[in-house]
Formats: structure tokens, sequence, C-alpha cells
């Protein structure tokens, strides 16, 4: 068992005689998801919405909630990886609630840029290093998500070519 796991393990007392129980583990496991999830567009409707509505004070707040958020979704990926449970091997990523929790991420970030970097009084030479940047981090993100639904496509196919010859 990995550093990880057993910090895991005391961090969510995973070793408590309550999960001895079938059904508590169970109820507790979808109680902990639906916290999980509340937490999470909570958090994300905060962060979108604070630097809007409360300015400069409001984006050092979000930065804060949506960093935050960002480890806690990270440390329970991981948490499954660990366990050798792939969360985006099954999991459509362009449903509508990923498209809006993107959008309302996309929010917060545009609201704490314009609240703390102050982009009106740019020049047009550090407008045009923006746009540039955006267009190469783009193309550099659409490279990555090809190269992971590629490798995807590929274990998919490996795993039918065994099942076949396994019967």
């Amino acid at each position: 068992m990995t550093a990880f796991l057993k910090a895991a393990r005391v961090v969510a007392d995973l070793d408590d005689d309550f999960y001895q129980d079938e059904r508590q583990r169970e109820v507790w496991n979808e109680a902990s998801a639906v916290g999980f999830q509340s937490f999470q567009w909570t958090a994300l409707v905060a962060g979108a919405v604070l630097p809007w509505i409360a300015g400069r004070g409001g984006a050092m707040v979000a930065i804060g909630i949506l960093a935050a958020w960002f480890v806690l979704a990270m440390v329970t990926i991981a948490y499954a990886r660990a366990r050798d449970v792939d969360v985006y091997a099954t999991m459509k990523t362009l449903r509508p609630r990923s498209i809006f929790a993107v959008t309302l991420y996309l929010a917060g970030v545009a609201g704490i840029y314009i609240e703390l970097a102050d982009p009106f009084r740019y020049d047009g030479a550090t407008w045009a290093g923006m746009v540039v940047g955006a267009l190469v981090g783009g193309g550099a993100a659409a490279t990555v998500l090809m190269w992971v639904r590629r490798r995807d496509r590929r274990r998919e196919a490996e795993e039918a070519a065994r099942d076949a010859a396994d019967v």
C-alpha cells in the first residue's frame, strides 16, 4: 500500500468499525458523493460569482475557493486511480453538467483576471501576446485531448481483443 493510500485511510478513517456493515458503508459512500458534489457546485458557483460582485477582495477569496476545489477534485481522482479505477474510462466528458462546471470555472477565472490584472490598461503588444498564447495553449490542449482519446481507444481495442481471445 502506498503512502498516499495509507494517508487516505487515516484521513477518511476507513478502518473504523462503521465500515464493517455493508449497507452502512454503501449509504455512507453515497452520502460522501452527495457531499462532495455539493461542495463542488457550491465552490464553483462561489468562485464564479465572487469576483464579479465583491470586486478585488472577492477575487482573492475566489482564488482560494477554486484552488481548494481543484486540489480536492484531484485528490479524489488520484485516490480512485490508486485503487485502479479510471473515472474517465466510462465517463462521458461532454455532458451538460460538465460543460456547465467548466463554464462556471472559466467565469471565475475571467472575473479574477479582470479584477486583479486590470487588462483594460494593456497595450496592443500585450493583447497580441495573449492571443498567440491562447492559440498555442489551445492547440496544445487539443493535441493532448486527441492523444488521450487515441490512447483510450487503443486500450479499449486491446481489451476487446483480450476478451475475444479468452472466449
